[in-house]
């Protein structure tokens, strides 16, 4: 049975407000009107959208584009929440795509590196002319499979590696491979449950991993494309070189959805812009002062969190729009530099 303090939290997040009830309950009656009565070319409700917020009601956002044009013809809901999630005001944003040059990624000092784990940095992309995975037939899914799978046999070797379907793979296998971080999830999260994310699943789904596992790309997981780039040692200049050729060379086969100002669209609004992930797994010694440090990580836009393991701590990047991918890549990277750094000399201001 649940006891009083948990039935008490759960009373508290539900009367919380995700950001697109918040924003809906702003617009006058004559705006939500005349948001019920529109559809995109791929016929998206305002109603698909706000969907999972309805019967997710502890929803942070509470708001997903079932395809791009959503964000354009829903804009009066849309930009606020991505206004006040990405803490930035879009109405005179232009964005820009910059992967910089990966060599002015400099390499740590040996001492700062022994405490850095691992790296992982990934980038979501959506198809132009498709819908998002919700409003995508069970033919457009197995359409995108095939041209994924195909272009996969042009990328450069290093690159390169088998496509596996998910319908054909066994509950054990993926089970490991899960375990290994190499598949995406199993669909048991309700928020996308509720969206349509997990429609038609498991057709039209799948990954492929390079031979030395340091490269993988999602396809339809929760956006048509997941690239990943990820390396057990403190590299992040050949991790991030890696992103951006396997990415260049995709692109030559797909068109991406993009905005003038949000960038690079994809089915969440919290993951536009760059739409660009990264984490970086680092030792830390002196976990004492861990709230000083995580107040720390801050001042470099860097979220902060302890992991199961002892002493181990993700980092991770807290803006994807308003920078470009290499500002957001080189401030992190001079960013754990110094929480590093800081523990290090137990020096915390």
């Amino acid at each position: 049975m649940i006891n009083i303090e948990q039935e008490k939290s759960i009373n508290q997040q539900i009367k919380k407000k995700s950001l697109a009830q918040k924003y809906f309950l702003w617009l006058q009656p004559c705006e939500i009107w005349c948001l019920l009565r529109k559809k995109t070319q791929f016929n998206s409700t305002i109603y698909d959208c706000i969907q999972s917020g309805l019967e997710n009601p502890d929803a942070i956002c509470g708001l997903y584009a079932t395809d791009g044009d959503c964000y354009e013809l829903f804009r009066c809901l849309f930009w606020p929440v991505i206004m006040d999630y990405h803490k930035i005001d879009i109405r005179n944003l232009i964005f820009k795509h910059d992967f910089g040059d990966y060599h002015d990624i400099q390499d740590l000092s040996s001492e700062i590196n022994q405490q850095i784990l691992s790296i992982r940095i990934r980038i979501d992309r959506s198809i132009q002319h498709y819908p998002m995975i919700p409003k995508l037939t069970v033919d457009q899914l197995l359409e995108i499979e095939e041209r994924v799978r195909t272009t996969l046999e042009h990328l450069d070797d290093d690159l390169q590696g088998d496509y596996h379907s998910l319908k054909d793979l066994n509950e054990m296998d993926q089970i490991k491979l899960r375990e290994r971080s190499i598949l995406f999830q199993e669909p048991i999260d309700r928020y996308l449950e509720s969206a349509g994310v997990y429609n038609h699943w498991p057709n039209g789904r799948g990954f492929s991993i390079n031979k030395d596992e340091n490269f993988i790309i999602w396809v339809n997981e929760e956006d048509h494309l997941s690239f990943i780039a990820q390396s057990n040692d403190s590299k992040m200049n050949e991790t991030y070189e890696r992103m951006i050729r396997a990415i260049n060379q995709i692109h030559q086969a797909f068109e991406f959805q993009q905005h003038q100002r949000l960038g690079y669209l994809n089915f969440s609004p919290l993951n536009i812009g760059t739409a660009l992930q990264v984490n970086v797994h680092i030792k830390l010694n002196h976990t004492e002062k861990l709230d000083e440090l995580i107040e720390f990580s801050k001042k470099y836009d860097i979220h902060l969190e302890n992991t199961n393991e002892k002493n181990i701590f993700n980092l991770s990047n807290i803006i994807r729009l308003g920078r470009t991918e290499f500002h957001i890549i080189r401030s992190m990277w001079n960013g754990i530099q110094q929480i590093i750094e800081q523990d290090i000399n137990q020096n915390i201001n």
